[in-house]
């Protein structure tokens, strides 16, 4: 039996979760890291979008592992985001999947999901029936644009809210279109309004007795990333204009090419007296009399010229060497790293948000663990992501008292089980 966390804040918290992808996903694997049982639970004949097809091939690097059986579990998109769970499979469709989601809301301190607004509803499990099984659940819904408003029933994803939430207004270059990203980015940020009002809830209950339901919007989140661009909007009807890597008030602000092939730094100047260190670090004294450069006002009026400047130093140096020395004379720099450098690096490690963690199918691998550290509640267990349905027989036990038998007949049934369900096209999943 796999033994709920024994450390963290959320140690004694339970939360039966319904989350599926980036957002809804990794906001559980937090509360879960924190100390929470995290219960997953999975419908097989509509898999986790992120543990990917039935018939999908196991990812190179990954196949050639003696351990590596299930392209479902081995998807390194699911397990990055699923640590310190426990996974159990429900038909939620079937009459059957939906008592026993009800049984187990008795012993959840929480309720997640990432559906549509209207999907809960449909399936009798919404805030208001759960709250009749068990009245001081805590129940968060993530969507895209929040259960009520003229958008409520618009499907949504990271790369949609981007535009949405007005972030892409604001990236990109002078002159040039808006941007997303490239990476999802309000997936994360979702994800982590949603640890902040689930723990926000568990709180408030432990002073009223109360529980409550959380109505989380991924853009409303994500317009408070740029809020201050989007009150300026408000306030005075001006669009802020795309500064590619500059700052609205700095300079130098910006990410530079060094030698080598995409091996860039980036590196900034608050204070007179950092531009004075990196004139310095840079042998060059004269940029601090030039007239162009000798105040941040001047700076930021030649901008173009000071990052010429700047990019044909930089061209000529090691990008490591260079951001230690910038660091070590109290210039604000830093390498860019790329994602295989990010899970090496020395400092990540050093605080564990980087860790190696082992997993039955894929082996042991580099997860991002807990981004936070707690003094008094330390949580430093992390446990791989779980296989599809592999504590179905434990949980429905543990709590519900159903034994092997019991569990077995609702695998007969195909309310429960592991892998494609019977019948079920696997190219089609």
């Amino acid at each position: 039996m796999t033994p709920p966390p024994t450390a963290g804040p959320l140690h004694g918290t339970r939360g039966v979760v319904l989350t599926q992808a980036w957002a809804g996903n990794w906001c559980t694997a937090l509360l879960g890291m924190m100390g929470a049982d995290v219960i997953q639970v999975e419908f097989r004949a509509r898999p986790d979008s992120w543990r990917g097809d039935y018939g999908a091939p196991i990812m190179s690097g990954i196949r050639d592992s003696a351990t590596a059986q299930h392209p479902w579990n081995c998807n390194p998109l699911y397990n990055s985001v699923s640590l310190n769970k426990r996974c159990i499979t429900l038909d939620l469709g079937t009459s059957e999947g939906i008592d026993i989601f009800r049984r187990l809301v008795v012993f959840a301190d929480f309720v997640a999901e990432n559906f549509s607004p209207r999907v809960l509803g449909n399936l009798g499990i919404d805030y208001a029936a759960l709250a009749q099984i068990k009245p001081d659940v805590i129940v968060a819904s993530l969507s895209a644009y929040g259960h009520d408003g003229p958008w409520a029933n618009v499907p949504g994803i990271g790369g949609t809210i981007e535009p949405t939430a007005g972030q892409s207004a604001l990236l990109g270059y002078a002159g040039g279109v808006p941007l997303n990203s490239g990476q999802m980015y309000p997936d994360p940020v979702a994800g982590l309004y949603g640890v902040l009002g689930i723990v926000a809830a568990l709180h408030h209950r432990e002073r009223t007795g109360r529980g409550q339901y959380i109505d989380l919007s991924m853009q409303e989140a994500n317009l408070s990333v740029v809020g201050d661009a989007a009150l300026e909007f408000m306030t005075n009807g001006t669009q802020r204009p795309r500064l590619a890597n500059r700052h609205t008030t700095f300079a130098p602000h910006g990410i530079f090419a060094t030698l080598g092939t995409e091996r860039w730094i980036a590196l900034a100047c608050e204070t007179e007296a950092q531009w004075g260190a990196l004139c310095e670090t840079a042998r060059h004294p004269e940029w601090r009399s030039d007239s162009r450069f000798a105040t941040n006002a001047a700076r930021k009026a030649n901008e173009d010229a000071l990052e010429a400047v700047i990019a044909a130093w930089a061209a000529e140096a090691d990008r490591d060497d260079l951001a230690a020395r910038l660091v070590t004379a109290g210039v604000l720099a830093a390498p860019v790293l790329d994602s295989l450098e990010v899970a090496q690096d020395a400092h990540l490690r050093a605080r564990n948000v980087v860790r190696e963690v082992d997993h039955p199918e894929v082996g042991r691998r580099l997860q991002s663990a807990l981004p936070m550290h707690f003094s008094r509640t330390p949580a430093t267990i992390v446990r791989h992501a779980p296989l599809q349905g592999q504590h179905t027989y434990e949980v429905l036990e543990e709590l519900l008292g159903m034994g092997a038998a019991e569990v077995d007949e609702l695998v007969r049934l195909g309310v429960s089980g592991i892998g494609p369900p019977d019948g079920v096209d696997v190219g089609a999943i």
